[in-house]
């Protein structure tokens, strides 16, 4: 463990298979009285996820919290947004040839994939199945079918996504991985879901921007994740824990295991455990 748990003072954590159980976009009635506790003690709290700031931002209502997030990192360390300043920072974009070419090469090979982006805020997919009326319900966000896929690569956008079975996934993430370059990387989010990215985007970076700008040290800070796109959260934070039902090459990335799992509220099980306790005592 690189920090002391006494001394944190912003804790950031992912969402899905983190913060919230699977299935639903709300964390149990426990973990937001464990975020309330983090509030009233003092320690900022913030989200760093795959899905947009302002999206992101308005979970707040959502979940019915009584104070704003300080920090939200969104589309995996493309933007984040800092509730000091009340702006929102956009870092990094994958350019109209960037976004062609992971599309081309990804559908040369496995033609059936569901590609999408966003823009305009709405999803913008190459076909309507199951999973994307899922993703539409979970998410609140309008998906528009292109008629042609080079409607996805005519302006810049974050990243652009397929979300496969778990399966296909198996399939996919060898490619994903070949074809990743010095323009753009992959990075598996979700067991479902493989997303490209800028190559310099990542969650880790927009929270070492913004400690840098509001004079945190990395080592106030506290990360959890459980996917390789927490990866680099993990690494920079003064104390990133991975949770158990983590990707093991997340773990690797971890200075800590929860004890519970994202279903047995493993991530508010650890704050009230050791970050709340060790502030208490």
């Amino acid at each position: 463990m690189r920090t002391c748990l006494n001394k944190i003072r912003l804790i950031v954590c992912d969402i899905d298979g983190t913060l919230t159980r699977d299935g639903t976009i709300y964390p149990s009635q426990y973990t937001l009285q464990v975020i309330e506790r983090l509030h009233q003690s003092g320690i900022m709290f913030g989200l760093a996820s795959g899905r947009g700031v302002e999206q992101l931002r308005s979970l707040k209502d959502e979940w019915g919290l009584s104070f704003d997030f300080d920090i939200v990192i969104g589309l995996n360390g493309s933007e984040y947004f800092d509730l000091k300043e009340n702006k929102t920072h956009r870092l990094y974009e994958l350019s109209c040839d960037d976004i062609r070419d992971i599309i081309t090469k990804m559908l040369d090979k496995y033609p059936d994939l569901n590609c999408s982006i966003y823009s305009n805020g709405r999803r913008m997919l190459r076909y309507e199945d199951e999973m994307a009326v899922n993703s539409k319900k979970r998410t609140k966000m309008d998906n528009y079918i292109v008629k042609d896929l080079s409607e996805m690569w005519q302006k810049p956008c974050s990243k652009v996504m397929f979300r496969v079975s778990e399966e296909v996934m198996k399939k996919i993430e060898p490619l994903a991985t070949e074809i990743s370059n010095e323009h753009y990387r992959s990075c598996k989010t979700q067991t479902t879901m493989m997303e490209f990215v800028h190559a310099q985007a990542n969650k880790g970076a927009a929270l070492r921007k913004y400690c840098a700008a509001n004079n945190i040290e990395l080592q106030e800070v506290a990360a959890f994740g459980d996917m390789y796109n927490d990866n680099e959260l993990l690494e920079t934070a003064g104390l990133g824990v991975c949770m158990i039902n983590g990707a093991d090459i997340t773990k690797s990335y971890a200075d800590d295991i929860s004890d519970k799992t994202n279903n047995e509220d493993g991530c508010a099980d650890y704050i009230e455990k050791y970050i709340l306790s060790a502030r208490q005592g």
